[in-house]
C-alpha cells in the first residue's frame, strides 16, 4: 500500500487533551524570552514550547503576553498550555533561577561563546534568546553559565529569535532524553 498522509482527524485523535497533557511530566527546560518585540515571533515559540512540553515559558520586559491577537495568531492555542510567567526583570529572574540550581544558558555571539552542538549544558537547564535586533542584554551575557552560539555557515550572521529557539529546544529536548535510563 502506498503511503499516505495522516488525516486531520487521525491527528486529532491522537492528540492528548488538556488535562492529559497538564499531567505529563514537562521536560526540565525552561526559557526566558528578554524583550523579543514581534508577538508573531513569541506565538511561535508558543506553539514550539508546546510541541517541546517544556516547563516555562518566561516573557521578560516589553516581551507581549497573552492574551494578545498577535500570539494567538502563530501559536493557535499553545498559549493556553505552555505555563508563562510575565517578568519585568530578565536579569533578576535569571539570578534567582541560578541560587535555585538552574543552568542559565543565552544564546548570543559573544567572545567566548561555544558551539552549541559541543556545548556542556545540564538540565534542569534554562536558555534565554533576546530581542530580534539587540540580541540579550550584557547584564545577562555577563550572568549566563554559558552563551551559546549556533554556528552560520552562510553570510547571515543568526537567524530569526523564533528558528534560532527552535533549534535550540529540540536539541535540549533531544539531549535530555538520551540521558534518560
Amino acid at each position: 500500500m502506498p503511503r499516505r498522509k495522516l488525516t486531520d482527524l487521525e491527528l486529532k485523535a491522537a492528540r492528548p487533551s488538556l488535562d492529559e497533557a497538564r499531567s505529563r511530566p514537562r521536560l526540565p527546560v525552561y526559557a526566558i524570552l528578554e524583550d523579543v518585540r514581534s508577538a508573531y515571533n513569541v506565538g511561535s515559540m508558543f506553539r514550539t514550547a508546546d510541541a517541546l512540553h517544556l516547563s516555562c515559558l518566561y516573557l521578560c520586559g516589553y516581551t507581549a503576553f497573552p492574551p494578545h491577537r498577535g500570539i494567538a495568531k502563530t501559536a493557535l492555542g499553545a498559549e493556553h498550555t505552555v505555563p508563562w510567567e510575565k517578568h519585568a526583570d530578565a536579569t533578576a529572574l535569571a539570578r534567582s533561577l541560578k541560587e535555585k540550581g538552574m543552568q542559565v544558558v543565552v544564546l548570543e555571539q559573544t567572545d567566548d561563546a561555544l558551539d552549541f552542538w559541543e556545548a556542556p549544558v545540564r538540565f534542569p537547564a534554562c536558555f534565554v534568546v533576546g530581542n530580534e535586533v539587540i540580541g540579550v542584554s550584557e547584564e545577562l551575557v555577563a550572568l549566563a553559565d554559558l552563551c551559546l552560539e549556533l554556528p552560520m555557515a552562510g553570510i547571515k550572521q543568526s537567524l530569526n529569535v523564533a528558528t534560532a529557539f527552535g533549534v535550540v529546544g529540540y536539541e535540549l529536548a533531544r539531549r535530555w532524553r538520551l540521558s534518560l535510563p
